[in-house]
């Protein structure tokens, strides 16, 4: 075993001697030879890759090969030879498509409710607000935030609540009351509490305005994270949530017990005891859950 290691160890430090030493002028003499110009391109290249920093030693073998480059009639290897030309440490890097400077197109101007809406969050991407909100007027961008087609509405108050959360957050519980989709009712609810917090107060309806359970449900997430803590709206928030605990388990009541330990304390126990009472085995172990961490008053 021990006679099998120190060979692999051999042949390992050979192999690194040879591929240190500089390729002779026979792999040069290669590059005209068809059958032999591949090896001989890829054997300069490697060892061109050794330069990490200039030398004389890398500034001799870069003029070598810069000399085979001007002389060899092959296209292959001269562009090859080229791109080897490229690592040389002593020359600053530059793009292969050259030094000069790209042009920039600016972008064609939107003509569709769709491109419009596209320009406008590339703008807002680059935090170019200015220009963004040049491509379209706040009113028309509201306008489309509250059309019919859903997909595009909801791109459009989500522009709209980056640009003006105040004309956005009115618009959002609009539209969330309307859905009846558990799918379109998430991606508002996501929009909406994405909100900015000093708008919670002023924005947050105090009860539910939806009609679907999906709504309302949502209603309830929101206000539990938004109307929590010293919230002026807590009170009526919670005098909304309070009448939701009691029913069959689904999302709405689900909902509901989580926001429990957020919106009440110790002073309501009396109140959310009575509405655990005969829930469903679905129900139970959140509500015992929600009496065991309200907080003090």
């Amino acid at each position: 075993m021990k006679k099998l290691l120190s060979t692999s160890l051999l042949l390992a430090t050979l192999g690194f001697a040879l591929l240190a030493a500089a390729p002779p002028d026979e792999v040069f003499a290669d590059l005209g030879v068809p059958a032999k110009r591949l090896v001989a391109q890829q054997a300069i290249f490697d060892y061109s890759r050794t330069f990490a920093q200039a030398s004389d030693e890398s500034k001799a073998w870069f003029k070598r090969v810069d000399t085979a480059q001007k002389s060899v009639e092959d296209p292959e290897a001269k562009a090859s030879l080229a791109q080897t030309l490229a690592l040389d440490p002593a020359e600053k890097s530059f793009s292969p498509m050259g030094r000069k400077t790209p042009n920039n197109y600016p972008a064609p101007e939107g003509t569709t409710p769709e491109t419009k809406l596209a320009e406008i969050e590339r703008l807002l991407d680059l935090n170019n607000r200015g220009a963004a909100g040049a491509v379209l007027k706040l009113e028309a961008l509201a306008a489309l935030a509250n059309g019919d087609d859903f997909i595009l509405a909801q791109r459009a108050n989500r522009l709209l609540r980056r640009i003006n959360p105040q004309a956005a957050a009115p618009l959002l519980w609009s539209r969330m009351a309307k859905a009846s989709q558990r799918s379109q009712v998430l991606e508002i609810e996501e929009e909406i509490l994405r909100l900015p917090i000093s708008l919670a107060a002023q924005t947050t309806p105090t009860a539910p305005e939806g009609t679907s359970l999906a709504s309302k449900a949502a209603w309830v997430r929101i206000v539990t994270v938004r109307a929590a803590g010293g919230s002026r709206i807590r009170e009526s928030v919670k005098a909304a949530v309070l009448p939701l605990l009691k029913g069959s388990a689904n999302e709405l009541t689900e909902a509901a017990w989580d926001s429990v330990s957020r919106l009440c304390t110790e002073a309501d126990r009396a109140t959310l005891t009575e509405a655990s009472k005969g829930l469903s085995e679905r129900l139970a172990p959140r509500a015992k859950a929600a009496l065991a961490a309200l907080p003090a008053d």
